[in-house]
């Protein structure tokens, strides 16, 4: 194989320069690794926010969603094999070797989902908006790789939802952000695997939708009564809780959302702590965490200088969303509207300026090679 095209992270923060495109050597897997030959992509916030933050490394493939065809399977992978159609996530913006955004994908099995090739069309994605709809192409399955196991490493290990769907009618799950990608892939879970009743925020255009894919409840987070509103529509039920924006306010008003409710388990995807929230004293039997879901593929990571090591708890419960609870509902999915980018490894600066200046909702990013 010869020198691959990639789209690599910049190191510049400038409007429309977080990726440049350059050459790299051919990759190499090892015998648990699984490389594919990229078909489409997709960006996510913690893209461009790698870049900007400096989490990441100049020069390292970026992008954390692909979807393509295998080409080369390590020789004690189980379950895939040389022509299956699949999307992967993957940790962008942070090695040099490994990340999204190139023509062929070292990837990694517990990220990999592999599709049936007879509800598959290989044809393009019109450039422009397209509809939500199940997954039944290319770009669709890169769409939501990494929200599928962002939403499983929460639910399954962060937040310790039951596994028995008959334990979990009665109870709340709150989702602040249900028309980010990763919150319309939660209400989905939250619902169909998990049987919760599900309570989430977003803009007046959205509610529609959201409430097609399951949400029973869905508020208006621009209304300045969206968290008495939800107290009282939740009447003490919420039990679960995940802020899929994770700023402090969101963070802030997903606990403030859940007064009278009680042993309540949060969940933030952005590194906010119980120490960032003006907390009521008498609430001491709350739960937090913070999910970090490239922590699911086994591998530690370094992030302003402390490494973090997946427990085997994290990895156990994570396999077992993976390998038994999502798949007899990947069929069922919807993935969020797709706004297809023109194809090449050019688009991804665009892609990640586009969320990074907040110029999407409800939608996915998407492009190919």
């Amino acid at each position: 194989m010869a020198e691959i095209k990639v789209a690599i992270s910049s190191g510049s923060k400038d409007v429309g320069k977080l990726t440049k495109v350059a050459t790299y050597p051919p990759p190499v897997i090892n015998d648990n690794q699984i490389l594919f030959k990229a078909v489409a992509f997709a960006s996510n916030p913690t893209d461009w926010k790698h870049v900007v933050a400096g989490w990441g490394t100049p020069g390292s493939i970026a992008g954390s969603d692909a979807s393509g065809i295998v080409v080369k399977v390590g020789k004690d992978v189980k379950g895939f094999a040389v022509g299956d159609y699949v999307s992967s996530a993957l940790h962008g913006n942070y090695r040099k070797d490994r990340g999204a955004f190139a023509e062929y994908v070292i990837a990694d099995p517990i990220f990999t989902i592999k599709y049936d090739k007879n509800t598959f069309s290989e044809q393009a994605l019109p450039v422009g908006s397209n509809p939500a709809g199940r997954i039944t192409n290319f770009e669709g399955a890169a769409a939501i790789t990494l929200g599928v196991a962002t939403i499983g490493l929460s639910f399954s290990n962060s937040l310790k939802i039951a596994k028995d769907k008959s334990k979990n009618e009665l109870d709340y799950i709150l989702i602040w952000g249900g028309a980010t990608a990763t919150g319309i892939i939660g209400i989905q879970i939250a619902k169909l695997v998990y049987g919760l009743k599900v309570i989430t925020t977003a803009s007046s255009k959205n509610h529609k939708f959201l409430k097609s894919l399951g949400a029973d409840e869905v508020f208006d987070y621009k209304d300045s009564e969206v968290v008495d509103q939800i107290v009282k529509a939740a009447n003490g039920n919420i039990k679960y809780a995940l802020d899929t924006v994770s700023s402090k306010q969101t963070f802030q008003q997903n606990y403030d959302a859940t007064k009278g409710s009680t042993k309540v388990a949060f969940d933030s995807l952005l590194f906010l702590s119980s120490n960032d929230l003006n907390r009521d004293p008498q609430r001491k039997e709350d739960t937090f965490a913070t999910t970090r879901v490239y922590l699911a593929s086994g591998e530690s990571y370094n992030r302003e200088g402390q490494s973090i090591v997946p427990s085997k708890e994290l990895l156990d419960n994570f396999k077992h969303f993976w390998e038994e609870l999502i798949p007899p509902y990947l069929g069922q999915i919807i993935t969020p509207g797709l706004r297809v980018l023109a194809p090449g490894l050019e688009s991804a600066s665009e892609a990640l300026e586009l969320l990074r200046q907040d110029k999407v909702s409800g939608e996915k990013v998407v492009f190919r090679i």
